[in-house]
């Protein structure tokens, strides 16, 4: 198994340089027959075959990536042929190591999950904790706007300020809003909020963008409703977690009596039983 392991590792690094140098090498010769003046020949065949199969793979990967809080879009290009390429290095290394069918097709069956199956639960489950997360931190983003529109701000320069200045107090919700004012620059703000209730949909977030779509038509004064709304998330949060705390005596229930009941119960009928055993 270590044999197979450091041969799957060699692979994929192998695979990236190789990659790397494609790349370097399509570009240096565009270069060169752009200054030559003769037609360029595209090589742009390359990376359609190492980033997947098409502009819709692509997407898909990328919208992924990013719901799963990765923004390097640089790893998008081999997120696909880098599994291709795990699962036939781990089929050759199974037909050359495994002679026996049965453990062939379970070494098979364990490959297909290890390589396609895992890696996508990984960044589902990214994206639930980065949901909660964002969700956790709206109450503060809320008071910040609050502010912001309390100063003289529009809502879209709010949008806009909040995107520079929350790098440094959350990186993933800093990415959301800055992207909700990008699409809100170029299709409104109503479309780029009900983008942002896709992206993160939460009851917090739903009734975020609700406060603001109904600012936007009925033009109401904004910044007291998202004080308030902070108020009630912070105070839905606290009482999630009394109940969490409230279910921990009934949780702890089940390693008492494994760890502490059972041994007393032992330790009281141990000698009496070693008595009996033994006729004294």
């Amino acid at each position: 198994m270590m044999i197979i392991a450091i041969f799957l590792m060699v692979t994929a690094v192998i695979a990236f340089c190789i990659t790397k140098y494609l790349d370097y090498k399509s570009k240096q010769y565009r270069i060169q027959r752009l200054l030559e003046g003769k037609k360029q020949i595209n090589f742009s065949f390359f990376h359609d075959v190492l980033g997947g199969v098409g502009r819709g793979t692509q997407r898909e990967i990328r919208d992924k990536f990013e719901d799963a809080g990765i923004y390097n879009r640089e790893l998008l290009r081999y997120y696909t042929p880098m599994k291709a390429l795990l699962l036939l290095v781990s089929s050759i290394s199974i037909v050359m190591f495994v002679h026996n069918t049965n453990n062939m097709l379970i070494s098979f069956m364990l490959s297909l999950v290890l390589v396609i199956i895992v890696p996508d639960m990984y960044l589902a489950l990214r994206k639930k904790r980065l949901v909660e997360k964002n969700s956790r931190q709206l109450p503060y983003m809320l008071d910040m706007m609050s502010v912001c529109i309390q100063t003289g701000m529009t809502l879209e320069a709010s949008f806009r300020y909040l995107g520079d200045e929350l790098k440094s107090f959350d990186k993933d919700l800093c990415y959301q809003i800055r992207k909700t004012s990008d699409a809100a620059e170029v299709k409104g703000m109503e479309a780029a909020l009900k983008d942002l209730t896709k992206r993160v949909p939460t009851p917090q977030v739903r009734s975020f963008a609700l406060t603001l779509t109904q600012n936007i038509q009925y033009g109401t004064s904004v910044a007291p409703v998202l004080s308030d709304l902070a108020e009630d998330f912070r105070n839905e949060q606290i009482l999630v977690m009394e109940e969490k705390i409230g279910k921990l005596a009934a949780k702890m229930s089940a390693p008492l009596i494994l760890f502490i009941m059972f041994p007393i119960v032992i330790l009281i009928l141990a000698p009496g039983i070693t008595r009996m055993m033994t006729g004294n």
